[in-house]
């Protein structure tokens, strides 16, 4: 493992940017390219953007620590054109060996195949990894933590949607939403809630949640209003309403990754649910390439399905059934250029323009009193306690460590004070 690789094991460094991949085993691949994914194509998500403008300096640091690590020549930061202060900040600022690359602001430009192809024109295999392509991509906030240089304590979360003012702040990891929502004067009387991004995140009703390393924003909505109602589904209604799908392949037009080449079509998976689990295979097996963008239930399909849920729910199936990804080299679609679908537009379907506003990055200070520390804020296998209740821990205090052989990653205290309680599936820690 290599000095860099071993910094970020060591300071429980994961991709702020999704699924939470352990950063220090990408770091142990060799890649001839590094890509910064900057596109942050959710809607009303800005806390990229605010680490880029308000923190430039440690996410450079860790930009190219990342890129040496790996044996990266060629350095891409890709961002949406739009952003032209930001662009024009970071080419100034940015050593002469790192590009600023203008994104076209489209959904979603941040998955890591469709970025990929966008910054430098290669493609990534079906079923394979960035990785596979020569490319390593990393999220801007996975790389401000790695250029700090300590363990992961805090996380940028953006508060948006119905507020009376949008903003990124900075909090402790293991504070509740609550808290997080309070800091910002955010209402939560008669609203609903998504945490993350409105297409990938997912409706809240427990508020005590914490804040994880994986937290990105926390969406704020009128109760009832659309979105809620559709990520609020259940099972049994998603595969209800499948059976009237009319195989319109709206869909599968739209889908990023089957314009990219990798055959992926919901419109398949949605005829699966007439099926048992065998006879559906042949319709589901698309499912283990698709990204869950959910690009195609809340914006593609014009009769308010679910496809993406089902595409979901098939990849699992699968997976349970042992059938893995195929690695295949792909040709994207001469259509490739012309079904992108505008972020514009997505805000508008989803009922989301009225709640586009300025935004700004508020840096108070919260106090909590007490912070809950899931054992599990990563892909891979749950970190293993390593402190007992009543245990006086620092702040940046190692609490949970990687299991023997595991993927993993380590979990560190966010502020100083004592162990409450050491439960299975997280730790307690009041702060003094």
């Amino acid at each position: 493992m290599n000095e860099t690789a071993r910094l970020a094991r060591d300071c429980g460094i994961v991709g702020a940017g999704g699924a939470g991949f352990p950063l220090h085993v990408k770091l142990q691949g060799r890649a001839d390219t590094l890509l910064v994914n900057a596109a942050e194509c959710e809607p009303l998500l800005y806390k990229d953007q605010t680490i880029l403008a308000h923190f430039t300096e440690p996410f450079l640091e860790g930009t190219l620590l990342a890129a040496d690590a790996v044996g990266a020549e060629k350095i891409g930061i890709g961002l949406k054109e739009k952003h032209k202060t930001l662009i024009e900040k970071l080419r100034d600022e940015a050593p002469p060996n790192v590009e600023v690359v203008p994104l076209v602001d489209a959904y979603p430009s941040g998955d890591e195949f469709v970025l990929a192809y966008e910054m430098t024109g290669r493609s990534i295999p079906k079923g394979g990894i960035p990785l596979d392509a020569g490319i390593l991509v990393n999220n801007v906030e996975t790389l401000y933590n790695l250029g700090l240089k300590r363990p992961v304590a805090e996380k940028f979360v953006t508060v948006s949607g119905d507020v009376p003012e949008t903003a990124t702040l900075k909090v402790p990891i293991g504070v509740s939403l609550l808290e997080v929502l309070e800091a910002a004067g955010a209402p939560a009387e008669g609203k609903g809630f998504v945490v993350g991004g409105p297409m990938m995140g997912s409706v809240c009703t427990d508020l005590s949640r914490p804040v994880t390393k994986l937290t990105a924003g926390i969406l704020v909505l009128p109760e009832g209003h659309s979105l809620l109602v559709r990520k609020g589904r259940t099972p049994r209604d998603v595969r209800k309403i499948a059976y009237t799908c009319d195989q319109c392949y709206r869909c599968s037009d739209l889908c990023p990754r089957d314009l990219l080449g990798h055959h992926v079509k919901p419109h398949k998976a949605m005829i699966s649910v007439a099926f048992s689990a065998e006879e559906a295979t042949v319709w589901q097996e698309t499912a283990l390439y698709c990204c869950e963008c959910a690009l195609c239930t809340l914006y593609a399909c014009p009769e308010d399905l679910d496809p993406f849920r089902v595409m979901v729910e098939s990849k699992r199936a699968l997976i349970a059934r042992g059938i893995r990804p195929q690695k295949r080299e792909v040709e994207p679609s001469p259509m490739y250029p012309y079904r992108r679908t505008p972020t514009s537009m997505l805000v508008r379907r989803l009922g989301l323009e009225p709640y586009l506003a300025e935004h700004r990055y508020d840096p108070k200070e919260l106090s909590p009193g007490l912070l809950s520390f899931p054992l599990k804020q990563h892909l891979g296998a749950p970190s293993r306690a390593v402190v007992t209740a009543g245990q006086a821990v620092g702040a940046g205090a190692l609490l949970a460590e990687i299991p023997e052989g595991e993927l993993g990653a380590r979990i560190h205290a966010s502020r100083g004070g004592r162990v409450k309680e050491v439960r299975r599936d997280a730790v307690h820690v009041e702060v003094t």
